[in-house]
């Protein structure tokens, strides 16, 4: 199935094909692509190796096929297992998914963070957007955390660590500064 990439590129290819037939120089067809592309033209070697293919006989705007392994394990099946094992274990690592699953770390980080959109936060997988009952649970600990300075001095806000997934006071920790310095 052809993407929206591959659809773009089959498009400036047939126009540096049609150009070439023409007989417009491969340096003229690139100036022209980029005046009409701007950022999103190739470079100016690309459009002299299709116009030298084209130049050639062959007309096809199509990729040749490339030597190396083929994109195999994005696979359906990898994804939904990956996804199962997370959900038994958020704190497994991509190297006992890597192990287990005997594909690339590289495939094994593009299914957790591009397919299944998980990122890694204190050593846990969790989802970069945020569930409901998730966002509601994050609403709750907030609430309990205000609630239990609601009656404080507002200095004490300050003893509050915040980060992405937890939250901790230090007031323990001061209290044990303090007593060995003070």
């Amino acid at each position: 199935m052809a993407t929206k990439d591959d659809n773009f590129n089959l498009k400036w290819r047939a126009c540096i094909e049609f150009r070439t037939i023409l007989e417009i120089q491969p340096v003229q067809i690139f100036s022209e692509l980029q005046e009409i592309l701007c950022v999103d033209c190739h470079s100016r070697s690309t459009v002299e190796r299709w116009a030298a293919r084209f130049r050639s006989g062959d007309a096809d705007v199509t990729d040749l096929p490339r030597s190396g392994r083929p994109v195999s394990a994005t696979t359906s099946e990898n994804i939904a297992l990956i996804e199962s094992m997370v959900m038994e274990d958020k704190c497994i690592t991509a190297n006992q998914l890597e192990q287990s699953m005997e594909i690339s770390s590289g495939a094994i980080h593009t299914i957790l963070m591009t397919e299944l959109g998980y990122r890694s936060i204190c050593g846990k997988w969790v989802p970069h957007k945020l569930s409901e009952n998730q966002r509601l649970a994050r609403l709750n600990i907030a609430k309990k955390l205000l609630g239990t300075y609601e009656n404080c001095d507002s200095s004490r806000l300050t003893e509050i660590i915040t980060g992405d997934e937890t939250w901790v006071t230090i007031q323990h920790h001061i209290a044990s500064i303090r007593s060995d310095h003070g």
